[in-house]
């Protein structure tokens, strides 16, 4: 008797519960959707700042520009643009490739194909955080071979191009 009774409640709740299951998935996917889509479109285009290697002094100044900006998935998104390096009035000009987490906006930035200075490194990555408003990046560059670090930090600009920054 007892276990026609279980397998009546069972029929009567799991029709439900499997309705809210279903309804409670694809709520969060509808959320992540929203906030990939308010990422890609609030993320600034310019960012400007600087930065140094760990224990040297000499301060680059840096400008990054992202011609455009994508969702890879719900979970994750792509920028793609140009960036500037100058330091003692010697510029480099590289390709810039971020990658934005939409959980806790952590960030990972390749540099590729450096035109203006044959030692610029592009052996690593910067891998730090966007700041909650998108406002600021701090990241730390590790290069693979040696392990040698240095600070990144951006902040947002209205504007800019992808040359010295000192031409702003």
């Amino acid at each position: 008797m007892m276990d026609k009774f279980f397998t009546g409640c069972w029929r009567i709740y799991y029709r439900p519960c499997v309705a809210v299951i279903v309804a409670g998935l694809f709520l969060a996917s509808f959320v992540h959707a929203a906030e990939m889509e308010a990422l890609t479109e609030k993320l600034p285009r310019a960012y400007l700042g600087e930065f140094s290697w760990d224990g040297d002094k000499t301060v680059q100044n840096v400008v990054v520009t992202f011609e455009s900006v994508r969702a890879l998935n719900d979970k994750n998104a792509e920028a793609i643009g140009c960036g500037a390096y100058e330091v003692n009035r010697q510029v480099t000009k590289i390709r810039v490739r971020m990658f934005v987490k939409l959980s806790n906006l952590q960030i990972e930035i390749l540099e590729l194909s450096p035109e203006g200075s044959p030692s610029f490194e592009t052996d690593g990555s910067h891998r730090g955080y966007l700041s909650e408003d998108l406002q600021r990046i701090d990241a730390q560059w590790t290069t693979r071979a040696s392990g040698q670090q240095g600070q990144l930090h951006l902040r947002a600009a209205s504007s800019a191009v992808c040359g010295p920054a000192a031409s702003l």
